[in-house]
């Protein structure tokens, strides 16, 4: 009885942790062929923290510098980015469901036993980040990337969250298209 509480407490704290849930969609009648520049477009809206939109445009035109895009001025842009930060608080509750009993084989098999449900709830912080890739003449949504995860409070020093940055922007972009060098 106790090793299956046991791997059941297990299984519970597992499930708890986070996974990063990434989704892109783009516009597939749009040709990414010949679209070599880019600029990331972004304006601060009051009480947003710059040092993180700042970390964030980074990661993006470091992503975009790998696969071969071109940063320029938003006028000469082939491709410009946008992104919107969402943080919120989220609670996630959860039942237990326990067969309790004393008689045949203790969870109630032969008479005896009981269901206990027991809730627990856990609270956490959920960031969301989403970047469009908009085309300049149309103003319209060609690529879209939206990540989601909960926020660590462990990240603490400046390179610490910066690292973490770049490691969404690397798993949102994972697909973008890369451009050949020539």
């Amino acid at each position: 009885m106790n090793k299956i509480l046991f791997f059941m407490g297990i299984i519970f704290i597992l499930s708890g942790c986070s996974v990063m849930k990434v989704d892109v969609d783009y516009d597939t009648s749009y040709n990414f062929d010949g679209k070599t520049k880019y600029a990331v477009v972004h304006a601060s809206r009051a009480g947003e923290n710059t040092l993180t939109n700042d970390r964030i445009m980074q990661a993006i035109k470091s992503s975009l510098n790998v696969r071969n895009y071109t940063n320029v001025q938003k006028n000469e842009a082939d491709l410009i980015f946008v992104f919107h930060v969402n943080v919120k608080d989220k609670t996630d509750i959860r039942t237990d469901y326990q067969m309790v009993g004393y008689r045949g084989f203790g969870y109630g098999f032969g008479g005896g036993g009981m269901m206990i449900a027991t809730p627990s709830s856990y609270s956490y912080t959920e960031g969301t980040l989403i970047l469009d890739a908009l085309n300049p003449k149309t103003k319209k949504i060609v690529w879209r990337g939206i990540a989601s995860d909960e926020l660590n409070r462990s990240e603490t020093t400046p390179e610490e969250k910066r690292e973490y940055i770049n490691k969404v922007i690397s798993e949102l972009m994972k697909n973008f298209p890369k451009k050949k060098r020539g």
